[in-house]
C-alpha cells in the first residue's frame, strides 16, 4: 500500500515512477482479484449444494408421505436388500444376511420387515434436474421396552442418495424416519438428517394403538380355525368355481383380528377384518383342476399372528361326457302310461350320478329324479299332449353334461 501512495504521489507531481513500484502493484492487485475470484467460486458451489440438499429433504419427505398411506400390514419390503461394501452406499449398513439394518450408522441393528407382499420397493431412481438421486427405503421392526413383544411398532428410514461436487465433509445423503403403530403415525427425532453430520439422534415416541379388549401385555396370537365352504350344488370338499367361500373363527381378546389368505403359504392376500356377524370371505384359489391349499393368518391388533392350514378342496371344472344314448319302453294301464327309460354311461373323475329331466305339455325341462343306476321310469297320464325326456350325468363339483338325444311322446301314445 506504501507503494501504491508512492506512485500516486509521483503521477501528481509528475516525477513518474520506477518499474519495481509498478511491478508490485500490479501483483497486489492481481492477487486481490484471484482471492475475488475464488471466492465466487466456493459459494457458488456452496449454494447449488444448499439446493440438492433442499431438494433430497423434499424427495425424502414425499415418498414418508407416501409410505404412511399404505396399510399397515403391507408396510415391508417385498425382498432383502443386499449389503454393499462401499462405505458410501447405504446399504452399506445392511446386514451381510440381508435380514438387519443399523438404520442410524452406529451398530444398532434393528430386524428387517420382509414380507412376500410386501409394498415398498428398496430402491427407486430421481432425477430433480439437473441432480439424479437414489431413494433407498428401509422398514424395520421396532422393540417397545415398555412392551411385551419385539415386533411393537416399524420404523420407516428413507434415505435420499446424490452425489456433490469433490468437497471434504459434505454430506451426499439425506434421511428421513418415522415410525408407525396401527392406525397412528408420529414423526419425531430426525426428519431430516444429514449423513455427513454428528450429535444423537432421539428416538421417536409413537402414539397408542387404537384398539379394544385386553391388549396389554399381549404376546398370544389368536386361535381358532377356518373352512372351506363347497360350491354351489357340489358335494362336500368340491367346487366348480375358482372363487370360493371361506368361513374364519378366530378368537383373541384383543381386537379387531384380521385375516388374510394365501395358496402357498407364502404370498398372502389383503387383510380382512374379521366380523363374528358375518365371519366368511371369498378367496380365488388357482387355476386347473385338482386339489387346492388354502392357509390364513389370522392377527390380533397388536401384531401377533398365527398361521392355519392348509385345508383343502378340489377344484372341478370339467363336465361329464354326455351319457349314452337314451332309449325307452312305453306301456299304458287304464288312464296312466308308465315310460322306462334306459342309457349309456358317462365318464368323469368325479361322476356322482344321473338326473332325469321332463318336459310336459310344451314347457321348460323340469328335474324328474336323480339316480346313480343307468335307467329310471315314469308313470304319468296318458293324455297329456306331449311328454318329452332328456338325461344329464353330473359329478361332486355340481358340473352337468350336455343332456343326451331327446325322447318324445304324444297323447295316447303307448308304444
Amino acid at each position: 500500500m506504501a507503494a501504491i501512495r508512492r506512485m500516486f504521489g509521483r503521477l501528481s507531481d509528475e516525477d513518474g515512477f520506477s518499474l519495481l513500484e509498478l511491478t508490485a502493484a500490479l501483483s497486489i492487485l492481481t492477487f486481490g482479484f484471484l482471492a475475488l475470484a475464488t471466492s465466487a467460486s466456493v459459494g457458488a458451489r456452496l449454494l447449488a449444494e444448499g439446493k440438492q440438499r433442499q431438494a433430497a429433504s423434499e424427495i425424502a419427505s414425499r415418498y414418508l408421505e407416501h409410505v404412511r398411506n399404505i396399510p399397515y400390514d403391507q408396510v415391508g419390503l417385498a425382498a432383502s436388500p443386499t449389503q454393499s461394501s462401499d462405505t458410501d452406499n447405504p446399504d452399506y449398513y445392511v446386514s451381510g444376511d440381508g435380514l438387519q439394518y443399523d438404520w442410524k450408522g452406529a451398530g444398532a441393528y434393528e430386524d428387517l420387515v420382509i414380507e412376500s407382499d410386501g409394498h415398498v420397493p428398496h430402491t427407486e431412481n430421481v432425477t430433480v434436474f439437473p441432480t439424479q438421486m437414489t431413494v433407498y427405503q428401509y422398514i424395520t421392526w421396532i422393540d417397545d421396552p415398555e412392551v411385551v413383544g419385539t415386533q411393537d411398532y416399524k420404523r420407516v428410514t428413507i434415505v435420499a442418495f446424490y452425489l456433490t461436487p469433490v468437497n471434504t465433509g459434505r454430506p451426499t445423503s439425506v434421511r428421513a424416519s418415522a415410525l408407525l403403530t396401527r392406525g397412528t403415525i408420529t414423526i419425531g427425532g430426525e426428519a431430516s438428517d444429514e449423513t455427513g453430520g454428528s450429535g444423537s439422534v432421539p428416538n421417536p415416541s409413537p402414539n397408542p394403538t387404537s384398539t379394544s379388549g385386553s391388549c396389554s401385555g399381549d404376546t398370544t396370537a389368536p386361535t381358532g380355525t377356518f373352512s372351506l365352504l363347497s360350491g354351489t350344488g357340489a358335494d362336500e370338499g368340491f367346487t366348480a368355481s375358482t372363487t370360493v367361500t371361506i368361513q374364519i373363527a378366530p378368537s383373541d381378546p384383543c381386537q379387531p383380528i384380521t385375516a388374510r389368505f394365501s395358496n402357498d403359504g407364502l404370498v398372502y392376500g389383503d387383510s380382512v377384518v374379521y366380523d363374528a356377524t358375518n365371519p366368511t370371505a371369498t378367496w380365488t384359489v388357482t387355476e386347473g383342476d385338482g386339489i387346492k391349499n388354502v392357509w390364513v393368518r389370522f392377527r390380533d391388533a397388536v401384531g401377533n399372528s398365527r398361521v392355519v392350514g392348509p385345508k383343502t378342496i378340489t377344484l372341478d371344472q370339467t363336465k361329464p361326457t354326455i351319457p349314452g344314448a337314451l332309449t325307452v319302453g312305453v306301456s299304458c294301464s287304464g288312464t296312466n302310461r308308465t315310460v322306462t327309460m334306459a342309457w349309456g354311461v358317462s365318464t368323469d373323475t368325479n361322476l356322482l350320478g344321473y338326473r332325469v329331466y321332463r318336459s310336459i305339455d310344451g314347457g321348460a325341462f323340469t328335474l324328474l329324479k336323480v339316480t346313480s343306476s343307468l335307467s329310471a321310469s315314469d308313470t304319468h297320464a296318458k293324455t297329456l299332449d306331449s311328454v318329452r325326456f332328456h338325461i344329464k350325468a353330473y359329478d361332486k363339483a355340481g358340473n352337468e353334461s350336455e343332456p343326451t338325444n331327446e325322447i318324445a311322446l304324444g297323447k295316447n301314445q303307448c308304444s
